[in-house]
């Protein structure tokens, strides 16, 4: 009887794509050759780092993404990791650091999930394959002793971004980027607009409380090549003073928009956002921000589920 190593690689790889990763992982280990083409079979991962089970619960909860061809990892940290704020964004970034370094050179689409991005940002830099990258940083329904409620409602500037383009570096970070997602971002307009210069095929872009962007950036990416072939932008739950009404003056400058979303920009009238789309845009996905068929911003949970 034949092997299934026997196959040919490209076969082999689409079958194994379709494995959980426990029992990937466990094909990998048996031979040399098999654990190459399992590396090659985890193009698509979404990795989370949790200091409890119901925390990693509630992520999958907040998520509205399709991941059916995805695979998903959900690490829970040990008690003895987890018990300060500091401790446990230090322990995610670690854990992803390690994840994601040992798959970037065959990594194509990349969801993390943690609190806050430090460490880990190098190691996702060097993933060069990358077409996906998601950055989850938004989980307002997480309990957590250590953590104040009001920690997700503020996204600090930090450098930290700055690992994720290459202006001044001497080695290459990713730059065959399609699709970009940013959830409770500090990152500003200069650094947003490097990564973007860096990723000239991007056409889906999704910033969900990127509270270090102005209206400069809109501007520029109206302006911007990039901008005349976006063709989804999901600018959403963005309360800062400066998002109202001008914002839709940049839309017209992104004539291949197939989706809007303006979500939770509270200052912006869904009434004008639909007046504008009638009138000007002609955008099929339109998303007002008071619109009912949003995701709900809150999830009911047991409390005493641990």
């Amino acid at each position: 009887m034949s092997s299934i190593s026997s196959l040919p690689p490209e076969i082999l790889r689409d079958v194994l794509e379709y494995l959980p990763v426990s029992a990937l992982l466990s094909f990998g280990g048996t031979s040399k050759y098999n654990h190459a083409i399992q590396s090659i079979s985890l193009s698509k991962l979404r990795v989370g780092v949790f200091p409890s089970r119901i925390n990693a619960m509630i992520s999958l909860l907040d998520t509205h993404d399709d991941h059916s061809k995805t695979h998903n990892v959900q690490i829970v940290l040990p008690k003895k990791d987890g018990k300060s704020k500091k401790m446990v964004i230090r322990n995610q970034n670690q854990i992803i650091f390690n994840v994601v370094g040992k798959y970037q050179h065959t990594l194509q689409d990349l969801e993390v999930t943690l609190w806050d991005l430090q460490s880990a940002a190098e190691s996702i830099a060097k993933a060069r394959n990358l077409r996906s990258l998601s950055i989850r940083l938004d989980h307002p329904n997480t309990r957590y002793a250590d953590l104040d409620r009001s920690f997700w409602k503020d996204a600090p500037g930090s450098t930290v971004w700055n690992s994720l383009y290459e202006k001044g570096k001497g080695s290459k970070v990713f730059g065959r980027l399609e699709s970009l997602s940013l959830e409770r971002s500090g990152i500003t307009d200069y650094q947003l607009q490097c990564i973007l210069e860096e990723n000239p095929r991007i056409t889906q872009l999704r910033l969900r409380k990127c509270f270090g962007l102005t209206e400069g950036f809109l501007q520029n990416l109206a302006r911007s090549d990039l901008g005349k072939s976006l063709r989804l932008l999901h600018f959403t739950q963005n309360t800062m003073e400066w998002v109202d009404e001008r914002i839709l003056n940049h839309v017209k400058g992104l004539p291949s928009l197939t989706s809007l979303s303006l979500h939770g920009c509270h200052n912006v009238d869904s009434d004008l956002v639909r007046k504008m789309n009638t009138e000007q845009w002609h955008i099929g996905d339109l998303i007002t921000p008071h619109s009912a068929d949003s995701p709900p911003d809150v999830i009911e949970v047991d409390p005493l589920y641990k």
